[in-house]
């Protein structure tokens, strides 16, 4: 941590480094900048955050930045680290997040409330958490149906290998940067993504077909997360700016900025010609009884962690939500 003292009042100003992965002409390139000047704003202009404009790690590495203090902020996925925070990835649940907003909102103040990020991000301090908007489903060929779905090569994030399974696809597990090579290679057919994807990983040429789905086939959550050796040295003011920015406030934000990212790559989908329909409600009712062992999955995993796995998946679902 970089302390320089400005003006006569002597007034300190914190420099903080913050890694950032995805291309520029992806949304989170902004959407962090706009994250960042929240921060500024809430500190009165004394913390000051440099994102990285080159990734130094893979999208599973990015974590670590943060844990191991190689920089002070970094975000990163949980589906891309399975084992490292579980109920963090309890979201991820077929229709449960009617936009990035309000499910973001909801998921950081469940995950907050219970304490959970003290118990699984050791090494870190949670400052926001976010989700992104629903998740659907681009596709070369049309797919209406669950029968559809039989043998389609599929992206995926680590927590959609289940859903494709679940509807007859095959899952290929990608990083979301693989994305745009695979589909245009031949490798996949199709991708599990919000609408933001189609925009930010240059799809609208790559597939003809979009689905959406009422609450998202799936939800990823995404973790901000500040190295706790530099956390512990801050300042009191400045530790309740990051938090200020962060916690269901940043969630929000992020996800409201999500949401205007997933109308551009709606926009994108039909400036390319492409096709795009809604889950009819005879097949919704299909597709839920098809992934529903997703959800019992997780309330299961809660159960051996010794909670009421049921109790908290009911609440969650609930507060995402209601934002």
């Amino acid at each position: 941590m970089a302390l320089t003292y400005q003006g006569s009042a002597g007034a300190a100003e914190i420099k903080l480094k913050m890694a950032h992965w995805l291309p520029p002409v992806h949304h989170m390139t902004n959407t962090a900048g706009a994250w960042i000047k929240s921060v500024e704003a809430a500190s009165g202009g004394t913390i000051k955050i440099t994102l990285d404009k080159n990734a130094l790690a893979k999208p599973p590495g990015q974590y670590d930045l943060a844990k191991n203090g190689v920089r002070d902020l970094s975000w990163s996925v949980g589906a891309y680290t399975p084992g490292r925070a579980p109920l963090f990835r309890f979201a991820e649940v077929p229709f449960a997040s009617p936009n990035a907003k309000i499910g973001s909102a909801g998921h950081n103040k469940w995950y907050v409330k219970h304490g959970f990020d003290k118990k699984e991000m050791l090494g870190t301090v949670l400052i926001t958490s976010w989700v992104h908007g629903p998740g659907m489903l681009h596709s070369k060929k049309e797919v209406r149906r669950i029968e559809d779905m039989k043998g389609i090569k599929i992206r995926v994030g680590g927590g959609g290998v289940l859903t494709a399974k679940s509807l007859g696809a095959v899952p290929v597990v990608q990083s979301a940067t693989q994305s745009h090579e695979s589909l245009q290679r031949g490798t996949t057919e199709a991708a599990f993504f919000p609408w933001e994807a189609v925009h930010g990983f240059r799809l609208a040429g790559l597939v003809k077909y979009h689905l959406m789905v009422p609450g998202g086939l799936y939800t990823t959550p995404f973790a901000l997360n500040m190295n706790r050796k530099k956390w512990d040295g801050l300042p009191a003011a400045a530790r309740k700016a990051l938090m200020d920015a962060g916690g269901a406030n940043g969630a929000a934000l992020i996800g409201a900025l999500w949401d205007k990212a997933d109308q551009v790559g709606h926009q994108d989908a039909i400036k390319a010609g492409n096709k795009v329909q809604t889950l009819s409600p005879a097949e919704q009712k299909r597709w839920a009884k098809a992934v529903r062992v997703i959800t019992d999955n997780w309330i299961a995993k809660g159960n051996k962690m010794g909670l009421d796995g049921k109790a908290i998946m009911d609440e969650l679902v609930k507060m995402m939500k209601a934002g």
